[in-house]
């Protein structure tokens, strides 16, 4: 598990009882991946992927950080699009957390942070 997922966990609030990416079993709190399914219908007000295992979601979580890291995706262009203030994020504070945590400037390539194990 890498450094930057587990980051991610702990701002969507993975581990806290009752919050969605808990009780969905989804750390990144992705709306769409290979092990989530939409019991509400894909258009359900809150569309939060929910995946079978806690398992399933890490690994769904770290293939969408390989994926940013195969577009070139600095740390900031990967927050700009995985917590956008549209969403109701504070994305410059969710990219200070994740970079204070990583030790990494903003522009650093998520390739790059992605060598960080957790």
């Amino acid at each position: 598990m890498t450094k930057l997922a587990v980051l991610i966990s702990r701002e969507e609030g993975f581990g806290i009882a009752g919050a969605l990416p808990t009780t969905r079993c989804n750390p990144g709190d992705l709306r769409h991946s290979p092990h989530s399914q939409h019991p509400g219908g894909p258009t359900h007000a809150d569309d939060i992927g929910t995946i079978d295992t806690d398992a399933d979601g890490w690994a769904d979580l770290e293939r969408q950080l390989q994926i940013y890291a195969a577009e070139g995706l600095t740390l900031r262009a990967m927050v700009d699009l995985y917590a956008p203030p549209a969403d109701n994020n504070d994305t410059a504070q969710y990219l200070a957390f994740v970079c204070e945590g990583l030790g990494l400037d903003p522009e650093t390539r998520v390739s790059d942070a992605l060598t960080q194990k957790a």
